[in-house]
């Protein structure tokens, strides 16, 4: 007979579900507890799409787990290590000619520019890399017989002798070779190369390998001794050094640590415990006692301190941590039931358990006693994580930001597991964490996938919940959780998730904002898996809202602020249109384009500048956005602002153009959206006449300076389209110049000019596109002979000329 899980687990679990329809105090307060909520906590571990990026923009992808740390970016090839035999396999199933170019490393970075999203790429620490694509470590042939062999595989072995369980020492040069010194800067140089630096189309985020205190087990076959706190630090400054050395924009995190012990121990302070009496893991922590008491990541974190204050230079970036806090009951019905939500019980354990991230008083239900978080005295400890890493990095290193790049509470086919990973990301930017990545991101069409939806996508338009965090409270959180953030449009966006199996009614008071009157309503529940639903919109009765939350639901309050309290007059878009041409029939990814309306910024009209060679997205009081994506800018006054359209439009079929000024957001213009807009730029800016062309000596062309025949011109344009590498948006063009991906071609006169070149402009920003074009000799001379540049089949606006002699 199956007992209620209350009765073996924790109380509040009980009174949780018996009180599941009294309707908590909400209430949000608009000028209180206000901070940024980082774009970057709503990532997901991923090598490949698997459609997400269809239904909106995941910022941060991350390449990372197990096979990271034996993956040779030279071959393409990792090692299974214990999770598959130790056998050694190829990454990618294409033609490996070419390696390491179009590697699975290259190919999910290039996906994570097409989409805008931030790589974070991980660094092996060890001192072996595989040496081919099929050889294993341990060979039942070598070796002799072993407790279990791969079935399509017979002679790799788990490494583990038969009868006695004892663990093989190999010989690592059976499937390695020693890994190179230079590995990481090797790598790392290769990728600049390839796509440029971090921040500027390369690997932003670097993480120092993967789950150190696990090593010695999952990695035997070339970690062949219990790690320590020296041999695991000394590893991270080495290979963290080299990085910084190659690329010193590049952001590091580490040390990654899978779980509760990791973050207090190494494997040598774990083997301790386990290895006398009482036969804990926390009881006898040797090698943290010889380093003066301190958990391994305040260890750490202290040691990358001295870092900086002896070599004037930060190395570490990001304390990287694992988040696996689950209660044990539902880890094992997870592993066990194939992901299955299973029982009430075990759902709404789910649905609260995610307030181990952050209640100081909520001690995680395990159900065996040894899968409890202990501190060193062995008392059973709320793990409150994200506050207690703050609070580590407040101490020992101020300034380090915080990231949980693997966590995950299953389920994410069904509602309840979607409402827990909506928590986790409402409870991620309350408590101002910087990095989030999911491991075993759902499918696009899992309700998983609309707990990220609901905070990137909400309407399909781009639509996002805010970006500054405000106080939001609830009495319990067991019942109804409660986010609220403040957009730059100024509208108050209030997610509320129902973990219980009735509707509930309830009001929630709004304080420091004054409400246009309305809100909208988006709902996903059960009455509708497929998609989040707008439903009527609820009238704001003073300073407070009222409304019903269904049964297993999230519902998203979408509250504008009154136009009486902005400080400016809302903005109206007129047209969007080619900064080149000056068509407005619609936009292409990467195109330069003019806005013109009211009230869309500043009185006197500024140019901006480029910093560290990227446009910014926000100038003046002024931000654009393309359904939800910003746009970088380079022109802002009240009637006319010039931007760049992101280039993670393409594939979508139209988009809303919102300028926003002060707060004040426009109505959303509505524009076309084509893979090309082909326009050459003029040089009197009007869209016709002298084209916008340098002659092959880099002079201008003129009619008073001519270009001869059978030499260059470079004709200088926009509308282009998508290119390889991806273009970054905003980005100054450099090393290496992205080319066009359509076919281009160009006539000057009556006849067809040889092109050697269709691609970003040198030293210009993103957009910019540069062609150039052979004059035929047999083109009759003149100063104003017609010119047109045609990529992907769209010519450029005709009456633009160019001069021959």
């Amino acid at each position: 007979m199956r007992l209620p899980l209350c009765l073996f687990t924790a109380i509040p679990l009980c009174v949780a579900i018996a009180s599941a329809q009294t309707a908590p105090t909400l209430a949000v307060d608009a000028g209180a507890s206000r901070h940024a909520i980082s774009p970057y906590i709503y990532g997901i571990n991923e090598y490949a799409d698997n459609g997400l990026a269809s239904i909106m923009r995941i910022p941060l992808r991350r390449f990372g787990g197990d096979a990271t740390t034996s993956y040779n970016w030279r071959i393409d090839v990792s090692n299974s290590a214990s999770d598959w035999y130790f056998i050694n396999g190829a990454q990618t199933s294409g033609s490996t000619a070419g390696l390491p170019n179009g590697s699975s490393f290259d190919l999910f970075h290039e996906a994570n520019l097409q989409t805008g999203a931030l790589s974070l790429g991980t660094i092996s620490l060890m001192d072996w890399t595989p040496k081919d694509d099929s050889s294993c470590s341990f060979s039942v042939a070598k070796y002799g017989a072993q407790q279990e062999v791969d079935p399509y595989a017979s002679d790799c072995g788990n490494g583990l002798m038969s009868g006695t369980g004892d663990q093989i020492v190999n010989d690592p040069n059976d499937a390695y070779q020693p890994m190179a010194q230079t590995y990481p800067g090797d790598w790392v140089a290769y990728l600049i190369n390839r796509y440029g630096k971090a921040g500027a189309g390369g690997v932003t985020l670097w993480s120092m390998d993967n789950e150190p205190e696990w090593w010695y087990g999952v990695h035997t076959d070339i970690f062949q001794k219990l790690g320590t706190f020296d041999d695991t630090m000394a590893r991270n400054l080495r290979l963290a050094q080299a990085l910084k050395a190659a690329d010193p924009g590049a952001l590091v995190t580490g040390p990654v640590p899978s779980g509760w012990l990791g973050y207090f121990y190494s494997r040598t302070d774990m083997a301790s415990g386990w290895g006398t009496s009482p036969y804990q893991y926390w009881d006898n922590p040797k090698d943290q006692a010889a380093h003066g008491g301190l958990p391994w990541l305040a260890y750490y974190l202290q040691q990358m301190q001295q870092f900086e204050q002896q070599h004037g230079y930060r190395l570490l970036d990001v304390l990287d941590l694992h988040g696996y806090l689950l209660p044990d009951t539902l880890e094992t019905w997870s592993s066990q039931n194939n992901d299955a939500p299973g029982d009430a019980a075990l759902e709404t354990l789910r649905m609260t358990s995610t307030r181990a991230l952050w209640d100081p008083n909520y001690i995680v239900p395990n159900s065996n006693p040894t899968d409890n978080d202990y501190d060193n005295s062995g008392n059973v400890v709320a793990p409150q994580l994200i506050p207690r890493m703050q609070q580590w990095v407040d101490q020992y290193y101020p300034g380090t930001k915080l990231g949980i790049t693997e966590y995950w509470w299953h389920a994410l086919g069904s509602i309840t597991g979607a409402i827990a990973q909506a928590d986790v990301l409402g409870i991620f930017g309350q408590q101002a964490l910087d990095y989030g990545t999911l491991w075993g991101p759902p499918a696009s069409t899992d309700p998983g996938a609309f707990a990220f939806k609901i905070f990137l996508n909400y309407d399909g338009n781009g639509s996002q919940f805010g970006g500054t965090s405000v106080s939001a409270t609830t009495s319990d959180p067991d019942t109804l959780s409660i986010f609220a953030a403040q957009r730059v449009d100024s509208a108050l966006t209030v997610l509320v998730l129902n973990k219980t199996t009735s509707a509930i009614g309830d009001t929630i008071s709004l304080a420091n904002f004054t409400a246009a009157g309305t809100a909208q309503v988006w709902q996903y529940s059960q009455t509708n898996l497929a998609d989040i639903v707008q439903m009527p919109n609820i009238n704001v009765s003073g300073n407070s809202l009222t409304t019903t939350f269904p049964a297993y639901s999230m519902t998203l309050l979408v509250v504008p602020q009154a136009q009486s309290a902005m400080s400016v007059p809302q903005p109206a878009i007129a047209t969007v249109a080619s900064a080149a041409s000056y068509d407005s029939s619609g936009v292409s990814p990467g195109e330069i384009v003019a806005i013109y309306g009211q009230g869309l910024g500043p009185a006197n009209g500024a140019l901006s500048q480029p910093a560290n060679g990227i446009w910014g997205t926000s100038f003046d009081g002024v931000e654009v956005f393309f359904n939800g994506n910003p746009a970088p800018l380079y022109y802002v006054s009240q009637t006319q602002v010039n931007a760049i359209v992101p280039y993670e439009v393409a594939g979508q079929n139209t988009v809303n153009v919102v300028v926003v000024y002060q707060g004040n957001a426009s109505a959303p213009a509505q524009a076309a959206v084509a893979p090309s807009k082909t326009a050459i730029f003029t040089g009197n800016a009007s869209g016709h006449g002298q084209g916008a062309i340098l002659n092959q000596d880099f002079s201008l062309n003129s009619p008073a300076n001519p270009a001869p025949r059978g030499q260059y011109v470079f004709i200088y344009g926009t509308g282009e389209g998508v290119t390889t590498p991806p273009g970054v948006d905003g980005r100054i063009s450099g090393t290496p110049l992205p080319s066009v991906n359509l076919q281009c071609s160009a006539m000057i006169g009556d006849e067809t000019a040889a092109i050697n070149y269709c691609g970003e402009a040198p030293g210009a920003t993103a957009g910019l596109v540069q062609v150039n074009a052979l004059i035929p000799e047999s083109v009759t001379p003149g100063g104003a002979v017609p010119v047109t540049v045609t990529i992907g089949g769209v010519a450029s606006q005709p009456g633009v000329t160019v001069a021959v002699k």
